[in-house]
């Protein structure tokens, strides 16, 4: 798990940062950043909550949604968030804090647990039709390892409403053989090998994530998506002037 220098208190306060955003990211959003520790985490397991996101400025519809999608996605992946179907932010975290706290009493020379979840996000496009955010996580909740997950979240800017990539698609069927063929060249296979015999797949299937960037579009198989944990995250990325031939840029 990762230790942080500074050294926080167990009865330590939410941190809500508002952060500029650059020329770059343009006026219409701001970065915030949500911060909370409790416990050592130089030497003892702790909770470390670290994320950092965009929320779109104003008071309009097309605000209010992007940034509930925002909220949802990064807060999203904290313990009890499904299970629970609790949405408020502030519970998910003193839920996670609570167990944190229970789970000291119960085992206080424990070495293992602990919560950590680091988060940042990056406007990858912008255009009148689509604004792709990548959203990288890194999470740990006990166990072995970490897990690190990244994702794309796709917004119709003058809605505020998500986005899915394929309704730009024009040519569904050719955009994805040529997925498929990019895919099996990336991981050695021919165009005979069972998809079974490679990865997690019984048969090719476009990966749950796909976002565009300056470059093109990128395609996100994520830990045990397609591949074992020990393999990482697998992307490909299809340059503009390709995609064109089966896609209608945003």
């Amino acid at each position: 798990m990762k230790r942080k220098i500074l050294l926080i208190s167990v009865l330590s306060l939410f941190v809500y940062l508002i952060i500029g955003c650059s020329n770059e990211e343009g006026s219409l959003f701001k970065k915030v950043r949500y911060e909370k520790m409790v416990g050592d985490c130089q030497n003892d397991i702790c909770v470390n909550i670290d994320l950092l996101y965009y929320q779109m400025t104003g008071e309009t519809d097309a605000a209010i949604s992007f940034n509930k999608l925002m909220e949802k996605m990064v807060f999203g992946k904290m313990a009890y968030s499904k299970d629970s179907g609790i949405q408020n932010k502030d519970e998910l975290v003193a839920n996670v804090v609570k167990d944190y706290q229970d789970f000291k009493k119960e085992f206080p020379d424990a070495r293992t647990g602990g919560y950590e979840q680091i988060t940042e996000c990056n406007i990858t496009y912008e255009s009148e039709n689509l604004i792709s955010v990548k959203v990288a996580t890194t999470l740990y909740s006990g166990g072995a390892h970490s897990s690190h997950i990244e994702e794309f979240l796709n917004v119709d800017p003058e809605s505020g409403k998500e986005k899915d990539i394929m309704d730009f698609i024009t040519d569904k069927a050719k955009f994805s053989s040529y997925v498929e063929k990019l895919l099996r060249k990336k991981l050695k296979m021919s165009d005979t090998d069972k998809w079974g015999d490679f990865t997690f797949m019984d048969k090719f299937n476009l990966p749950e994530s796909m976002g565009m960037t300056s470059k093109g579009l990128d395609l996100i198989y994520n830990e045990y998506e397609l591949l074992p944990y020990s393999e990482g995250i697998t992307i490909i990325n299809i340059g503009k002037d390709k995609l064109k031939e089966f896609m209608e840029l945003p």
